[in-house]
């Protein structure tokens, strides 16, 4: 038999202490030490799971792109592009886990890029705006990430003013691929302004004011400008008509195939409070939400047409219709507000609000989202 010597005495001794300390639950902060978490932080990136935290593509300019991303777990990122999302194969280069590239782009076309790193899934991203002169809120509502680190898919849906589309605007748009054209204004608009039909697409009207025409409000002020967008903003959660266009709108779009398209006129009001209600579903985060909305002041306000007709007005005026022409954090914040205080949440005013059912909101998680989910933000 073995004598135990003086360290096997110590060794013993510090085994049975921490017995003792872990059957008491004093141990429990040892247990979260650095080298006790030292291991999971050398486990394999799933396969399935995107590492990327972001990702964008600029606007074009003067024939280029500048394509950035962050991917802490990755060492290295190689960027490859092309027309078709589901093709992006044309190498252009490589950097690190968080890098850029300014890539050339070939005029009046879409350009995907499809970032594949060193560990883990590819992610695809495009340029959010189409640059189109006759329409230029056509936008992708794809390319954000999600608290569950899962991405909206490029390519897929679409969201716009209405469809006044150029020759040339037009052979873009045809490009797309679009399935549906998905028209969110009443009766009296779509006549007034028809829509230049993608081809392949299908039209839909889903009229969210459900009357003939825009209903005019008598504006004096400012704030009577501000509580008209306000005002309407509830009232696309509330009214009946706009329950029902919503409740066609999220159903006709999580069961067609391919790529869609939904509007209104500007692209910014019905559509802008669509998208809201869609990417929020999608478990897109709250402030980027609002910055996806308040993108229609640089895609839309800051047009041309919008500021050449705000030019003619008188300035008093131009003050006052600035605030119906624009997007405004209190007008989607409104929205946001009704949907809190009449359903407690998105989903339930997606469910009992919208009827939409559970069947429908898998459809469209399953269509529109990319990559396995993490469980962190």
């Amino acid at each position: 038999m073995k004598i135990p010597t003086h360290s096997d005495k110590r060794r013993s001794a510090r085994v049975r202490t921490v017995v003792a300390a872990v059957a008491s639950g004093a141990a429990v902060l040892a247990i979260a030490t650095p080298a006790a978490a030292a291991p999971a932080r050398s486990l394999p990136l799933p396969a399935a799971v995107i590492p990327f935290t972001s990702a964008t593509v600029t606007d074009p300019a003067g024939g280029t792109v500048t394509v950035s991303w962050s991917a802490p777990q990755a060492r290295s990122v190689r960027v490859y592009d092309g027309t078709d999302p589901a093709h992006a194969t044309h190498y252009v280069g490589a950097s690190r886990g968080t890098g850029k590239l300014t890539v050339h782009v070939p005029a009046a076309t879409r350009e995907y890029f499809r970032l594949v790193p060193d560990r883990g899934a590819p992610l695809t991203i495009g340029q959010r705006s189409l640059g189109l002169a006759s329409d230029p809120n056509l936008r992708d509502v794809g390319g954000y990430r999600t608290t569950s680190g899962q991405w909206v898919r490029d390519g897929v849906l679409y969201r716009s003013a209405a469809l006044s589309l150029t020759p040339a605007d037009l052979k873009v748009v045809n490009a797309l691929g679009l399935r549906e054209d998905a028209d969110l204004r009443t009766p009296d608009e779509a006549t007034a302004t028809p829509d230049i039909v993608p081809a392949r697409a299908h039209y839909d009207d889903f009229n969210v004011l459900g009357a003939q025409g825009t209903p005019a409000a008598p504006i004096t002020s400012e704030a009577d400008a501000q509580q008209l967008l306000i005002d309407g903003e509830r009232q696309m959660v509330l009214s009946d008509s706009a329950q029902q266009a919503y409740h066609d709108l999220f159903t006709t779009l999580a069961h067609t195939p391919g790529a869609s398209l939904y509007h209104c006129s500007a692209g910014k009001d019905r559509t802008g409070w669509a998208t809201a209600v869609l990417l929020t579903l999608l478990g897109v985060p709250s402030d980027v939400v609002m910055h996806d909305y308040l993108l229609s002041n640089q895609y839309y306000f800051d047009s041309p047409s919008v500021q050449s007709t705000l030019a003619a007005m008188p300035p008093a005026t131009a003050a006052i219709y600035k605030h119906v022409l624009d997007v405004e954090p209190a007008y989607l914040q409104a929205g946001l507000d009704q949907v809190k205080a009449s359903y407690g949440s998105m989903t339930n005013y997606a469910l009992r609000g919208l009827r939409l059912s559970p069947a429908t909101l898998a459809l469209l998680r399953a269509k529109l989202l990319t990559g396995a989910p993490t469980g962190r933000a």
